[in-house]
């Protein structure tokens, strides 16, 4: 295949990609194209496979075995690509993903999709590729242990204690931080203590978003069965706990900067930061389902922009 049409599949990729961001995540949808070229395109790309495997396990109509049964399906997938360079075409049940929600949103959209998305995986370089199928992998293990202590409980999530709620934000945040991190070092090499410094600091990272996204979202959470604040455990300390992830936050990319990381990663970490502590700020003195506005969020984004990039409010 000659340069030229290996380009026109690239932009191609990065269509989709950015289409299926759009639909899915309005903050990863802006964030994502702060970054640039490669980075680009294998952080949409790992982010889309974990959008995959959490709305695989947030499907309404599945009961939990069925559930469990397609995220362990979605692990071999990706495992079978994991420092091998195998690269399986059969889908299995996972061909019927587009099925568990309805044909005309978003999500299901993005389940019909993964053949696509695995492609564009494939095509990544072998050592961006090993770090998202392992930490995908991982995540997916996390998701599956929860479902099957939640499958007697007739409910979709229980969170029992604050123990079991900071188990769940690593898993399904903290190590998005810790595979960001292990991305932007492949981009950017520093020594072995400060890439694990950052490592560290990074669960921080990750689960900011996740504990503001749990306050924001916590009265319809739990009406469709997902109880993430457990009974007794006041708002008040799950907001105490989001400021302690959002000081290790704010430390990480101090940490990006003092090593001189590239700006588009400062900027794609800031970004996602400043929205947190906004939205963070916001439920604490509003109810559960107060969101930033519009133009609250284009403020933010045009913060970390270069000024040459800077959009009107």
């Amino acid at each position: 295949m000659s340069q030229q049409s290996n380009s026109i599949r690239d932009q191609d990729d990065d269509r989709l990609v950015d289409a299926l961001l759009q639909g899915t995540s309005r903050t990863f949808a802006l964030a994502i194209p702060l970054l640039t070229s490669e980075r680009r395109r294998q952080t949409g790309v790992a982010y889309l496979l974990f959008r995959v495997a959490d709305s695989i396990e947030d499907a309404p109509e599945a009961d939990v075995s069925t559930r469990i049964w397609l995220l362990q399906q979605l692990r071999a997938v990706l495992a079978a690509r994991f420092d091998t360079g195998i690269h399986p075409s059969c889908m299995g049940d996972l061909g019927r993903l587009g099925e568990l929600w309805p044909a005309e949103c978003a999500t299901s959209e993005l389940l019909r999709q993964l053949p696509r998305l695995l492609m564009i995986l494939d095509k990544l370089p072998p050592s961006a590729r090993n770090v998202i199928c392992r930490s995908a992998i991982q995540t997916i293990e996390g998701m599956t242990r929860i479902l099957d202590t939640c499958r007697a409980s007739g409910m979709q999530i229980q969170m029992e204690t604050v123990s079991d709620l900071q188990s769940y934000c690593y898993v399904v945040a903290g190590i998005v931080g810790e595979m960001l991190t292990d991305l932007f070092v492949l981009h950017q090499p520093t020594t072995c203590i400060a890439a694990s410094e950052l490592r560290s600091l990074s669960v921080g990272f990750g689960e900011f978003l996740q504990l503001t996204n749990i306050l924001k979202d916590s009265e319809q959470d739990a009406r469709d069965g997902r109880v993430f604040i457990p009974s007794g455990t006041s708002r008040e300390t799950v907001v105490e706990l989001a400021f302690h992830a959002g000081v290790a936050a704010n430390r990480y990319i101090c940490l990006l900067e003092k090593h001189d990381f590239p700006d588009d990663i400062t900027a794609f970490c800031r970004f996602i930061c400043l929205l947190a502590e906004g939205t963070l700020n916001r439920v604490r003195i509003a109810a559960s389902g107060s969101k930033l506005t519009r133009e609250e969020v284009l403020q933010m984004l045009n913060a970390v922009r270069p000024s040459s990039q800077v959009i009107p409010v």
